[in-house]
């Protein structure tokens, strides 16, 4: 009888909403993989981007098109694996004394500028031009840059920050 009653909470969804739902699956699994595993949290964070690349696609030009509901299950789901999953990434870089606070301080700068840079957008009425850098592309740079980072992976994450929390214009392609 839950069951049932839980399942109906899916019933409706579109292929989008369940390409984003992927999304957010890849963002999860990235976030328990972190601690085991950097090489399988950036991959789920970079599988994570082809899904919401392809929920983009499909919500613009299929039949469904975009609704209220599958743009903020988008930016949801996208939070989850272009926010919270690279901050954690981050946090398990080993360091020590200063560069540990240094490190905690870019994990938050890149976690309110991800979440400001997604409540941004969905009030965007001009849909062909980001306003700072996208969340996944920002996400995809970070983890594929700090493990040449190391230490310092906390440079990359406050300029990735900074950018999405920037006004600079973005054409999508």
């Amino acid at each position: 009888m839950h069951l049932r009653i839980f399942m109906r909470q899916f019933h409706g969804l579109q292929l989008k909403d369940w390409l984003s739902l992927c999304n957010a699956a890849c963002g999860v699994g990235a976030i328990f993989a972190a601690a085991q595993s950097y090489a399988i949290a950036a991959i789920l964070v970079c599988v994570a981007a082809v899904f919401d690349y392809f929920d983009g696609k499909v919500a613009r030009g299929g039949a469904e098109g975009e609704n209220e509901f599958g743009k903020h299950l988008d930016s949801l789901c996208d939070s989850v694996s272009f926010v919270v999953a690279p901050t954690i990434m981050l946090l398990y870089v080993p360091v020590i004394g200063w560069i540990a606070l240094a490190t905690a301080a870019a994990a938050l700068l890149y976690a309110f500028a991800g979440v400001v840079r997604l409540a941004r957008y969905n009030l965007q009425d001009e849909k062909r031009i980001y306003a700072g850098l996208p969340v996944p592309i920002a996400a995809v740079l970070l983890v594929v840059a700090m493990p040449f980072a190391k230490e310092f992976a906390f440079v990359p994450a406050i300029a990735l920050g900074v950018l999405m929390a920037s006004h600079l214009r973005i054409r999508k392609l």
